[in-house]
């Protein structure tokens, strides 16, 4: 508990400053932080980083809020949306069989991935990120509601399944549709995230397993960095936001993905345990 204690704190500052920074931290950098560094198994890591999620993202909310990056409007029709494919996500993580179970790290560090990519086209690609955008946050139109429901029904499912998406997928969606700035989506993400993010962690608390002493660890840090990724979000420019979320969904994905292959390789070498009554 003491060399837990001795990383958690500094972990959680650094994790509080991100989320505040990018609008990314519950699960696309908190979850693989924990399954990876602290060596937490892959459900409690998922529970453990919804819970946190909701905690810090208040104090990063209210920082953009102050500030003005949250554009009400379809801050809400995100959120809101993403609500029942969060619970039935978090509920699956429990009810699935093991061998089903043991994918989840795998669609975690994959979806980072892609992410990672699909943002570094966006924001590198002239053709890409100078098109005109199909809609507008702060008229939503029919078209631009059935859209946003159709890929929060999805984006949902994947938060409560692996803690991935309320950032960095919605994220990605307002940056290809939404004619926004880097700050507003960002603001506007940190709020949508907590909406969802709160019936999540609520499912993956009372199903699941949450070990409060490793929170509070993590939230004794996390709460200063928040505010202070907030405000340096402010001053970065638009090219160099995306460009940081960019490395940061690479790198957890990646790291994800290798500890998941590793993880499996080492179980599928296993020695087998002999039953009980099994002949020599």
């Amino acid at each position: 508990m003491y060399e837990t204690a001795i990383v958690a704190g500094p972990l959680g500052f650094a994790l509080g400053f991100v989320i505040g920074l990018t609008g990314v931290g519950g699960g696309a950098l908190v979850a693989p932080a924990l399954y990876l560094i602290l060596g937490v198994g892959y459900a409690e890591a998922v529970a453990l980083s919804l819970v946190y999620a909701v905690l810090t993202k208040i104090i990063g909310a209210a920082q953009h809020i102050r500030q003005g990056t949250v554009i009400w409007r379809v801050t809400l029709w995100f959120g809101l949306a993403g609500i029942p494919g969060a619970v039935l996500g978090s509920r699956l993580v429990y009810v699935a069989s093991p061998s089903v179970q043991a994918t989840f790290p795998f669609i975690m560090g994959g979806i980072l991935v892609l992410v990672a990519f699909l943002m570094l086209v966006e924001s590198e690609v002239a053709a890409v990120g100078s098109r005109e955008k199909p809609f507008s946050p702060r008229k939503i139109s029919r078209s631009c509601a059935l859209t946003i429901v159709a890929i929060q029904a999805v984006v949902g499912i994947v938060l409560g399944l692996s803690s991935v998406g309320s950032g960095c997928l919605v994220i990605l969606a307002m940056a290809y549709l939404f004619k926004m700035s880097a700050q507003e989506i960002v603001g506007s993400n940190i709020v949508i995230s907590l909406i969802m993010s709160v019936p999540a962690g609520a499912t993956h608390y009372l199903d699941g397993y949450v070990d409060v002493i490793l929170l509070a660890l993590l939230l004794v840090g996390s709460f200063v960095g928040a505010v202070l990724g907030s405000k340096s979000a402010m001053v970065m420019s638009g090219r160099a936001l995306k460009l940081a979320i960019t490395a940061l969904l690479l790198v957890a994905g990646l790291a994800t993905l290798s500890k998941a292959w590793t993880t499996t390789r080492q179980v599928a070498h296993a020695p087998a345990v002999p039953t009980i009554g099994a002949t020599r």
